[in-house]
């Protein structure tokens, strides 16, 4: 057994995470807890499994900070602490299988050297970050190293279990019939690239491809790599044609692209640590099965990989399965385990359940109290039934003549992978999927836009005229004073509903001379404007009107008599009381933004919308086809299964009241000496040390 395998795995269990039986359960810091310590630190008895006690500390060690507190009450608090008590049962009943095994101090010292290693912490000089690296994760270098040495345990446990395991002949060709889609050669296409220094460069080279220009030629001109073989992927020196070439004949970004199209086409321009690339795949040729011959060896070592993970699982259960568990009266815990379901003489349990619905890296993400009665309605029920269709295809693989091996979902897997496994597309069936998901095979209409803006249309209108007789537009829009906004190349839905709707939805262009380009008929389009000065303006005048007005009133009060004044300081508040009665309605109105019209003419290069021929596209119209089929000789071979096993469905009734908390905590212990994160004690020995 090798130590940097065994580290490895000991580096991710002990920092990282805790593995329990394929569970991931976010570590937490009272992982490094002493519990062999006094019986007030660790609690009540809550559960025996083969006599050994686990106790309120270990209960919580496993709940607090993980998936399992993550609800409290109500249904899925009973399915995540039936499935607490399992994990905690499985757990102990695997300590005590590798408990016999041997683990020497030099082992464990080597372990921690190629953990430290690993961290960059190795050496004395690095004592100190050691211990406080493990600190900071609940661990002493004593507790450390005795988790070390567990899982060491298990590790030698795990081989003893499988060391004697080989496969024939018969599983080998059996596990390459039903994974033969994991012994396919590269795909492949043939293709010409261009490669330049900019990314403008590149777009008008698209353009011009786009609009009928030879690929070839452009390349032989433009490109900086290839050029002397025009661009042809895979040619050898002096030769033109290109060959047949993997993903790793492109960078990652463009080799993405290239092999998107499933067929022949045009990239977009990629851009690469050594240039802007734009690819035109001539034919794209999909993976192929290699003969089992060609890959025998690999499937030999695939299948006895697969076969002792089957010979572990089977342990595992049967270890489960006879341990002996015991709740004292004092507990809080319980196991009630029903079945949910009967294929033939097996059953579905609750905690079978529970662990698919739970081990589902989907689920736990979106587990919260928000979320639980989701689960519980509407994801558990598919979850249940994808469990019947696994045990029927387990059950139903004795029947279809190869020797699989595997895990119980694995071989089960295989049945299904192996009865569609020659399933056939028709032309017809291709061409009918093809029509139906034509919008999957439309090329989106884009194009390379520049639009002027100018404050008056007459200005507007005199620029379009002089670029359609030749005049350049950059100059022109600033002779003008217009303003240049270059939007690069877009696609629908990029740029504003009135430019968007001008450049993809109408024909209200016209050709320029000398070039691809188009220019659009004016456009009016209205633009909010800044308010802040002319608000303040018109505030200024309305103020002078006011004091006029004022002046003018108290001119005529004046002037008129003692019994007028009267009446007119009467209307004066009944003025007063109306001006303010409007003036709070109009601060109850939203205010409506202002705008200015603006006259907008485009520049454009367009390429209209486009569909790939089926020709293009066949390959990937093919594998869709074939997965349809796939799924459809599977889903035919679970029903036929059904006609032949009884499956019964049972519906387990939650008790519709809250789940109460486990309602003990662990005993906070000493704290420990604060010794500045000095290097290890003689209780923490450093690396090398004797234990």
């Amino acid at each position: 057994m090798k130590v940097s395998k065994r580290a490895r795995t000991i580096i991710l269990w002990c920092v990282a995470a805790g593995l329990l039986l394929g569970m991931v359960i976010t570590f937490t810091p009272t992982l490094g807890l002493n519990l062999a310590g006094d019986e007030a630190t660790r609690g009540t008895v809550q559960l025996t499994v083969n006599g050994v006690e686990i106790r309120e500390a270990e209960v919580l060690r496993m709940q607090q900070g993980t998936l399992f507190s993550a609800v409290s009450e109500g249904p899925v608090a009973k399915q995540l602490q039936r499935l607490l008590v399992d994990e905690l049962i499985r757990q102990e009943v695997l300590r005590q299988a590798a408990a016999p095994m041997r683990v020497s101090n030099g082992e464990v010292r080597d372990a921690v050297n190629e953990f430290r290693e690993a961290r960059g912490l190795a050496g004395r000089r690095n004592d100190t970050a050691y211990v406080s690296l493990l600190r900071s994760a609940g661990y002493t270098d004593q507790t450390f190293r005795e988790a070390l040495r567990d899982d060491l345990k298990r590790q030698k446990w795990v081989d003893s279990v499988v060391a004697d395991v080989t496969v024939s002949d018969a599983e080998v060709e059996g596990y390459y019939l039903s994974h033969r889609s994991d012994y396919q050669s590269e795909e492949r296409v043939r293709a010409r690239e261009i490669v330049v220094a900019d990314r403008e460069t590149a777009e008008e080279l698209r353009a011009q491809v786009q609009d009928g220009a030879s690929f070839a030629e452009l390349a032989a001109e433009h490109s900086l790599e290839l050029a002397d073989r025009q661009g042809a992927v895979g040619a050898q020196e002096g030769q033109t044609e290109p060959r047949p070439v993997g993903r790793a004949a492109f960078p990652t970004a463009v080799a993405n692209a290239v092999f998107a199209l499933r067929g022949a086409g045009l990239t977009d321009v990629i851009e690469a640590p050594d240039g802007f690339y734009l690819v035109q795949v001539l034919e794209y040729l999909p993976a192929q099965t290699r003969p089992l011959d060609e890959v025998r060896d690999q499937v030999a070592e695939d299948a006895l990989e697969a076969k002792k993970q089957g010979v572990l699982e089977a342990e595992v259960e049967r270890l489960r399965e006879a341990a002996v568990v015991e709740f004292p009266e004092t507990s809080t815990l319980s196991f009630e385990n029903e079945a949910v379901a009967t294929v033939g003489d097996t059953e579905i349990t609750e905690v079978e359940l529970d662990r698919a619905t739970y081990s589902n890296s989907m689920i736990q993400q979106a587990l919260s109290p928000d979320t639980a009665e989701l689960i519980v309605q509407i994801f558990r029920p598919s979850i249940k039934q994808q469990l019947i269709n696994t045990e029927l295809a387990y059950q139903g693989a004795a029947t279809l003549g190869p020797e699989f091996v595997g895990t119980h979902a694995g071989i089960a897997q295989a049945a299904l992978d192996y009865v569609a496994r020659d399933v056939e597309v028709t032309e017809e069936q291709v061409r009918q999927y093809y029509e139906t998901n034509i919008d999957t095979f439309t090329v989106s209409a884009e194009a390379t836009v520049r639009e002027v803006e100018f404050a008056d249309g007459e200005s507007a209108q005199e620029f379009r005229a002089a670029v359609l007789d030749g005049a350049d537009a950059a100059a022109t829009a600033e002779e003008l004073g217009g303003t240049v906004i270059d939007h690069g190349r877009v696609r629908p839905g990029d740029l504003e509903e009135e430019i968007d709707t001008v450049l993809f939805g109408t024909e209200a262009f016209e050709p320029l001379p000398n070039g691809e380009s188009e220019v659009s008929d004016v456009l009016v389009i209205d633009r909010p404007v800044e308010e802040e000065g002319e608000a303040g303006s018109e505030a200024d005048d309305g103020a002078e009107d006011a004091a006029a007005g004022d002046d003018a009133a108290a001119g005529d009060d004046a002037a008129a008599g003692d019994d007028a004044a009267a009446g007119e300081d009467a209307a004066a508040e009944g003025d007063a009381a109306a001006a303010n009665d409007a003036a709070e309605g109009d601060a109850a109105a939203p205010e409506v933004p202002r705008t200015v019209e603006r006259y907008v003419v485009l520049v454009a290069e367009r390429t209209p919308e486009r569909v790939r021929p089926l020709e293009d596209v066949r390959a990937q119209v093919e594998s869709a086809v074939r997965a349809e089929n796939r799924q459809k000789a599977q889903d035919e071979w679970l029903a036929s299964l059904r006609d032949q096993i009884e499956v019964h469905e049972f519906v387990i009734l939650d008790v519709d009241e809250a789940a109460e908390e486990l309602p003990f905590t662990v005993p906070t212990p000493e704290p420990e000496a604060d010794d500045g994160d000095e290097a290890p004690s003689a209780e923490e020995p450093a690396e090398g040390q004797a234990e």
